[in-house]
């Protein structure tokens, strides 16, 4: 597709494109296809228990092809579009001083840094060089992203993304109709409503699951805005883009999971401003349609999914009660000293007053102790059962994911982490599209998921790292060696 531009403006703008060609590092297209494949096989069996062999292979290969890249682009670690891989590397080595000279219970933070905070380094080398390696091969027509040339590892990548919810549907299929064919399906092909073998956690589905429609959404608006008249393979990518997003949606509604339905609604939400107020005025119409194609599918899934939910309904009643922790203090037992009355005579949803109680408490812990406690799984329970030795032993995270972290590393580690994903998406004006848009919408949906999910957890966490490494690598600039 042709630049959108003026007679005058094509010289300097393809001048420009050839000096960053001719400037970037050459990355091997085979080693760029090894990273991409290990993506892919990482990102499907990333949250899939049992099989943790297939994982730490995809992280391992992943990271050693990463190392070329990386050694390539060293002189410009020193440039200020390394700031975001350096505040990853100071939070690892925050995440170490802490364990040495910080703990509350050294045994079990060791047993964490093994496990978590190891294969989040492994998986930190391997984004970033996959990132660079990817900006390497850009050759996009604009900067500012109005028109784009999709790179061939595109596809790969978006396919890595997509497999979760893939993955997803062919349990959907084989549990609910393989008993009406006759077909009985092993224990990995089916799905779980509780914890057992093969079980995954919704806050998994959400964590993972998210990005993908995030992503979709920002190609769909990309697509309706960059081109003047959509020709045959424009409608396939549309389609296709369409099916990802509608059968994220149909998961979020079938796991029954709050924080997907509505952090979903937040990013369609963005899209529609975004749509409304981005592209030709010659296609308004095709614009009102998906808009309204766009909320009516989730008007419908929301309906759908209160229906589900009488805890809706409750919510402000329920967090009338919630926010007196003084007064009513059933959140220290987890629900074995039962649970209060709202100003219905009604008891609260557990789901509700829960939450909100324990993000109180955690917030006031994390205040309290502002180093953290150094588990990344269990430090609000530590830390409850420290200040309140009646409480329950079954207690668990704080329910939102970043005061779950403030609680593990401190406000040093999670000043890093945030400000690494920040300064990620301020830096994304300099990135070529389609990474443009992975990049925006994949921290954006993950910043917002981590306000009230669970998922400062084993997997979650070093995706979340993986993802912001990723990102630093695909806003890195190009230079001349």
């Amino acid at each position: 597709m042709t630049l959108n531009c003026s007679a005058n403006e094509r010289p300097r703008k393809e001048k420009n494109l050839s000096a960053l060609n001719q400037s970037k590092p050459v990355i091997p297209a085979w080693l760029i296809w090894i990273q991409c494949i290990a993506f892919v096989v990482l990102y499907a069996v990333w949250i899939l228990p049992e099989i943790v062999g297939f994982r730490n292979t995809a992280l391992v290969i992943g990271a050693l092809a990463g190392l070329y890249p990386i050694y390539q682009y060293r002189t410009a670690l020193c440039t200020k579009r390394a700031i975001p891989i350096w505040l990853i590397v100071a939070l690892f080595a925050w995440a170490t001083f802490h364990l040495l000279f910080l703990s509350h219970d050294y045994t079990a933070q060791l047993l964490e840094y093994k496990r978590i905070w190891k294969y989040a380094a492994i998986g930190a080398i391997f984004a970033f060089g996959l990132g660079l390696s990817l900006i390497s091969t850009s050759n996009a027509a604009s900067i500012n992203g109005d028109q784009v040339r999709v790179t061939p590892y595109w596809g790969m990548i978006f396919f890595g993304l997509s497999t979760p919810v893939l993955i997803y549907l062919l349990k959907y299929v084989v549990t609910t109709y393989g008993p009406v064919l006759g077909i009985q399906a092993p224990a990995y092909l089916q799905i779980y409503h509780r914890s057992q073998d093969y079980y995954i956690p919704k806050t998994d589905y959400v964590a993972f699951c998210l990005p993908l429609l995030a992503v979709a959404l920002s190609r769909v608006q990309k697509i309706l805005t960059s081109y003047s008249s959509l020709m045959k393979q424009e409608y396939l990518t549309l389609a296709l883009y369409l099916a990802a997003i509608v059968a994220t949606l149909f998961l979020f509604y079938s796991q029954n999971t709050k924080n997907g339905i509505v952090y979903a609604t937040l990013c369609i939400v963005i899209f529609v401003l975004q749509l409304l107020n981005g592209g030709r005025r010659g296609k308004v119409w095709q614009k009102l349609l998906l808009v309204f194609v766009c909320m009516g599918w989730l008007m419908a899934a929301i309906y759908l999914h209160a229906q589900k939910n009488d805890s809706w309904r409750l919510f402000m009643a329920d967090a009338k009660i919630a926010l007196q922790t003084t007064q009513y203090q059933q959140w220290k037992y987890s629900g074995a000293q039962g649970y209060p009355n709202n100003e219905f005579g009604q008891m609260v949803s557990p789901t509700n007053y829960d939450r909100m109680a324990w993000s109180i408490i955690g917030l006031q812990l994390a205040i309290q102790n502002p180093f953290g406690y150094g588990l990344v799984e269990d430090s609000f329970k530590k830390m409850s059962n420290d200040r309140w030795p009646e409480s329950s032993p079954n207690l668990s995270h704080s329910h939102s994911g970043w005061l779950d972290l403030i609680l593990a590393v401190g406000f040093p580690g999670f000043i890093c982490i945030i400000s690494a994903l920040l300064m990620c998406l301020v830096l994304t004006n300099g990135c070529f599209q389609p990474w443009k848009d992975l990049v925006g919408w994949v921290l954006v949906s993950n910043a917002m998921l981590w306000i009230t999910t669970e998922v400062a957890a084993t997997v979650t966490l070093p995706a979340l790292i993986f993802w912001i490494c990723l990102s630093a690598g695909l806003i890195f600039p190009k230079i001349k060696l």
